[in-house]
């Protein structure tokens, strides 16, 4: 096992504990005082539970080496882990929404044990803050796109935390109970909008969207450094799968060259390309004028 593959699965059990405890705790809370917007939290951290579970999975399966059935490696279950952790968010998202607009309906429900609701939706925002810190490390350091979408989750859940308690805060300053549901409606929207966010992203790789911009420029950097005295490069393609990027290139080379100069060739691009875009793999096609 790689250290990038220890970093990415201690990061992801991680996240499950965390998740647990606050989806547990959250629950209780929320049965316990009445409050929906302590439930939609709830809610939330379950959908964030069952996500960070399935980055487990992704992140072991990712670190599989290729075999006869994926000749080009495992690296993609990430990011479809990534886009289905998306799509558990936004149903988190509507249910929650759904649940906030029935309250409203019924004129806000009487909520209870207001500093208790206000304490634990506290002390979940700085326990997600400091994971979420964890997993950004680790998300950087890797490239993860699974421990990246987990660090999204929780961020979400920061937000939606501190804004739970501060809108607890005002029921408990004002007495006005629909306060509760109106902080539940706009948890939900934050929660639809970084679901849907996450799957899109993921979808772009799954469906091998060209490399960004900025990461295409380096390429083309490192390949005029080559170009020259017969030499020059077509068909530069590069995408992205799971933490690994790939890149493929015609290069093509004087006549005259022999087979050995031409690999040697080819592999100084390689050598060069690898140094300024680490974790990329590299196919060059030779040919001649």
């Amino acid at each position: 096992m790689t250290d990038a593959s220890r970093q990415t699965r201690a990061a992801a059990l991680l996240s499950v504990a965390s998740n647990a405890v606050l989806t547990i705790a959250k629950l209780v809370l929320g049965l316990v005082t009445g409050s929906v917007a302590v439930l939609s939290e709830a809610v939330h951290s379950a959908g964030d539970l069952v996500a960070s579970g399935i980055a487990l999975v992704a992140v072991r399966t990712s670190a599989r080496p290729a075999d006869q059935d994926h000749p080009y490696g495992h690296e993609k279950a990430e990011n479809l882990a990534a886009a289905v952790e998306g799509l558990l968010i936004v149903a988190a998202g509507g249910y929650v929404a759904v649940e906030a607009g029935r309250r409203l309906a019924d004129g806000g429900a009487h909520v209870d044990h207001l500093e208790l609701a206000i304490g634990v939706m506290a002390a979940s925002a700085v326990v997600n803050l400091l994971v979420t810190a964890r997993l950004r490390r680790v998300a950087r350091a890797t490239g993860s796109p699974a421990i990246e979408g987990d660090a999204l989750h929780l961020t979400a859940d920061v937000w939606t935390s501190a804004g739970t308690a501060a809108g607890l805060v005002l029921v408990l300053a004002t007495g006005w109970q629909p306060l509760d549901a109106l902080v539940a409606l706009a948890v939900s929207a934050y929660v639809l909008f970084m679901g849907v966010r996450l799957s899109w992203r993921a979808a772009e790789v799954l469906l091998d969207t060209a490399l960004p911009p900025a990461e295409q420029a380096e390429i083309d950097r490192v390949l005029a450094a080559f170009e020259g005295g017969g030499i020059s490069f077509h068909k530069v393609r590069g995408r992205r799968a799971g933490s690994k990027r790939h890149v493929d290139l015609h290069m093509v080379v004087p006549p005259d060259t022999t087979v050995r100069h031409g690999h040697r060739l080819s592999g100084e691009v390689k050598g060069e390309l690898v140094r300024a875009l680490p974790g990329t793999e590299v196919l060059i096609h030779l040919e001649d004028h």
